[in-house]
């Protein structure tokens, strides 16, 4: 996040002294101040990063890369090394330091991948559409080139209008006097910039009700195909690229340092989840324990009703038992009554009435 910061403060400084010093001839002290400063916390961000990767891994990352040779030159900048001739335009490079924020803020480098992805299918797109261009410009060089010679056209009147551009060109030599000229009209064209007032209307107002008609449909046809169709075709592919997700066979290489922050973010979820995982299993664990024990209780409350309810039947047995021999010996001592009284000559009545 610092190092994003740093980048987007060196923009800008750098916008802020364009603005109010273009040549750089006015606070030179201050600039060469600021470029100290952002030239050695770049160098210092690079060299730490250089060693968090052993030097090996980070050539692997084109962003690395595109870092290395941004601050290589601002180091040179700082240090006043003489470059030789066309070399001089790499302190330029010092305006590109903004791109790094695309390696540093993740929603950045998705829309870079995501164009990065879209290239291909946006080129062939391009292609059909240059196609398209340059079958137009050569038309309009065979059918366009000597319109407006020697200076002047004829309107629909039949009166001589003046045609010199600001460029005191004819009107066919300047906008499709070649091939690459008619192209350029064509983007032009393409564009929108001021495309009917200074290249149609002169032929659609012409004295020729044939090349009237002809331009009418070959610029209208022109901005319909290209200016309607293709660029949308473009735009089509593009999106269709951008939210497509990345295919199984690219391989994306990051930086070193995001995947190291990214792994270390990945093991503190992961001992997060552990340390969470054994809270609950100690919150199950006593759960269980405490199960455990109430089935222990229970068990025993069981043993204890079970021996209760086995002395309980030994109890009954024991009284039905001795009722049954109470009962048996009332019987036989009855039997005995009976027959002494039956003996002793007693009339039936009455040892009815003994023996109740």
């Amino acid at each position: 996040m610092l190092v994003a910061v740093l980048i987007g403060a060196n923009f800008l400084t750098n916008i802020v002294e364009k603005e109010i010093d273009p040549r750089g001839d006015k606070y030179i002290v201050v600039w060469e101040h600021f470029e100290l400063f952002f030239n050695v916390a770049f160098t210092i961000e690079l060299a730490i990063n250089m060693y968090a990767s052993w030097c090996l891994k980070f050539w692997k990352s084109s962003w690395n890369i595109f870092d290395f040779i941004v601050v290589s030159i601002g180091v040179l900048t700082t240090l006043k090394v003489p470059l030789p001739g066309p070399f001089m335009m790499l302190r330029m490079m010092r305006a590109f330091r903004v791109f790094r924020l695309f390696k540093r803020v993740k929603s950045l480098n998705k829309i870079m991948s995501s164009l990065a992805r879209a290239v291909p299918g946006v080129m062939n797109a391009f292609l059909i559409l240059l196609i398209v261009m340059c079958i137009y410009a050569i038309l309009a060089v065979e059918l366009f080139m000597d319109y407006g010679k020697d200076g002047y056209y004829k309107n629909k009147d039949g009166a001589n209008v003046t045609m010199k551009t600001a460029r005191e060109l004819d009107y066919g030599q300047e906008y499709f006097g070649d091939f690459m000229s008619s192209l350029y009209t064509m983007f032009q064209v393409l564009t929108g910039e001021s495309w009917s007032e200074a290249v149609a209307r002169p032929m659609v107002c012409g004295e020729s009700f044939v090349l009237r008609i002809g331009s009418l449909a070959f610029f209208c046809s022109f901005v319909l195909i290209n200016g309607v169709v293709l660029i949308n075709v473009v735009v089509a592919v593009l999106l269709e690229k951008m939210v497509d997700e990345t295919p199984a066979h690219e391989e994306v290489v990051e930086d070193e340092s995001e995947e190291s922050e990214e792994e270390r973010e990945e093991v503190k979820s992961v001992e997060t989840l552990k340390s969470n995982n054994e809270k609950r299993l100690g919150r199950l664990t006593q759960e269980f324990s405490k199960i455990a024990e109430n089935l222990t209780v229970l068990t025993q409350d069981m043993e204890s009703v079970k021996e209760q309810l086995s002395q309980i039947v030994t109890q009954i047995e024991g009284k039905t038992h001795c009722s049954f021999c109470n009962f048996k010996i009332k019987m036989s001592s009855g039997a005995r009554d009976e027959n002494e009284l039956r003996k002793n000559e007693l009339p039936q009545d009455d040892v009815d009435t003994v023996l109740i």
